[in-house]
């Protein structure tokens, strides 16, 4: 760029060709200052090709090439241009200074400051440097007010987090205890009255039942596959208790259970059977428990009974419940065998299974 004395009026210079056709570029309302040898202008306008001034130049500087300094006063900062301008309008109110050289250095920061007026942004020193991107100022806000509100949220965060992972923890170590401790027998229990069980000895169809019968009275009737018709009397004067397979029609086979005779004892026992795992486990130590619909649990006492049939996979016991309140003949349960962590050596329990 060629910087001369301010004061020294110049011959005139012949603009370029193809720059300064009238309304090429739109001239923008940008407040700066001109600095013409001593004499400073108010600018009014400014576009890449001139600037629009207003103030008092010698009539000399008419059609004349001048070094032209524009200041454009910014946030903390101040940016001055320097360029070659040829005057016109001299003792106007607007005063034209033709850029003879648009292309010249100051074009990068004019352009970069014209895009960020257009754009309504803030010209900031690092995009005066090397960042021509948009910069968009924020209200400021309360900084203690957010401080205080996004540690509130952030302490909620964690502690839902950490309410979530205990939840997680609570139940993945139940059903691990559960399947590690206990295995549950298919079969549900019904819990009865002590006395002796009535089964049936052979397979049919229960032709007749009586469960009011007295001493020596038919309590009931299987008419059976073999086409005999068995009669079972009352062996005593106790009370009866129907089970499960006690219905008028029902189809049974040897061993199912049917009524049980309730002599009056105290306390409350179950019969059902199990299968052979479970067995198994009741013969190496695991102690077996009653799980009523509550979810209460009541420890048992078990023995294993001889199989009526070898050919299947279930083994008949019988279990007197050691806690009865609360508890009356009919009530249903589920079997649930506990698994004995510590060896019975350590128990100091030598006594083998568990049973009467």
């Amino acid at each position: 760029m060629k910087h001369s004395n301010p004061s020294e009026m110049q011959p005139p210079k012949a603009l370029p060709t193809g720059f300064a056709h009238t309304g090429e570029h739109p001239q923008l309302e940008l407040p700066f200052t001109a600095l013409v040898g001593h004499r400073e202008l108010k600018g009014t306008s400014i576009s890449i090709m001139r600037a629009v001034v207003t103030g008092s130049l010698p009539v000399e500087a008419e059609n004349s090439t001048q070094s032209v300094a524009l200041r454009v006063n910014l946030d903390g900062f101040s940016l001055i241009l320097w360029v070659d301008a040829l005057v016109e309008g001299v003792g106007t109110d607007a005063i034209t200074l033709h850029f003879t050289d648009p292309t010249a250095s100051h074009a990068a920061p004019l352009r970069y400051l014209l895009n960020s007026y257009v754009a309504g942004d803030i010209v900031s020193m690092g995009g005066m440097m090397g960042y021509t991107g948009p910069v968009s100022v924020k209200a400021k806000s309360g900084p203690q007010d957010l401080g205080r509100v996004h540690k509130i949220k952030n302490l909620l965060r964690r502690a839902l987090v950490v309410v979530l992972t205990l939840l997680l923890a609570v139940l993945a170590f139940d059903l691990a205890r559960d399947r590690i401790l206990f295995a549950y027998e298919p079969r549900p229990v019904t819990i009865t009255a002590p006395g002796q069980t009535l089964m049936a000895t052979t397979a049919g169809q229960l032709a007749y039942i009586d469960a009011g019968a007295g001493p020596d009275q038919v309590v009931y009737s299987i008419a059976a596959n073999s086409g005999e018709y068995i009669s079972v009397k009352m062996p005593c004067d106790c009370g009866i208790q129907a089970l499960r397979d006690f219905e008028l029609g029902a189809t049974v086979l040897p061993g199912s259970p049917l009524v049980r005779l309730t002599s009056g004892q105290e306390g409350l026992v179950a019969s059902t059977e199990i299968s052979a795992e479970g067995a198994a486990r009741l013969v190496s130590g695991d102690r077996a428990e009653l799980v009523t619909a509550s979810g209460r649990v009541i420890p048992l006492r078990t023995r294993i009974l001889p199989a009526r049939d070898d050919t299947t996979r279930t083994i008949p016991i019988e279990m007197v419940l050691t806690e009865t309140d609360g508890l009356s003949p009919g009530d249903v349960a589920r079997l649930r065998l506990r698994k004995n962590l510590i060896p019975a050596i350590l128990r100091g329990d030598t006594s083998g299974p568990q049973g009467e």
